[in-house]
């Protein structure tokens, strides 16, 4: 996969969505990991650059309609809370560094 906008290729999230967040994707080295929480189901997916937030992704023929045959990690609450706060993390030190350039 690739960024389009600021050509990160080593970290996106495919957010897969009801109400909440139901599964959270990291994709680094060609491979998938999939979190979720309990008792979940998937609705709608969306890809995002976990660098910049970017929602211009090449998938570069990585197949994102068969997901359910990836590994799935199921977190606890508070396995997924730490989960989602590291690449909320990331994406506040993106900002502030690009803040910081202009």
């Amino acid at each position: 996969m690739n960024c389009r906008s600021c050509g990160n290729k080593t970290g996106f999230l495919v957010m897969v969505t009801d109400y909440k967040p139901l599964e959270l994707w990291e994709y680094a080295g060609g491979t998938f990991t999939r979190y979720d929480q309990k008792d979940s189901g998937d609705i709608e997916t969306s890809i995002q650059c976990a660098t910049c937030g970017s929602d211009d992704v090449d998938t570069e023929g990585q197949d994102t309609e068969n997901y359910s045959d990836r590994p799935l990690v199921i977190l606890s609450e508070g396995e997924w809370e730490e989960k989602t706060a590291e690449f909320k993390k990331e994406e506040k030190e993106d900002k502030e560094e690009t803040e910081t350039k202009e």
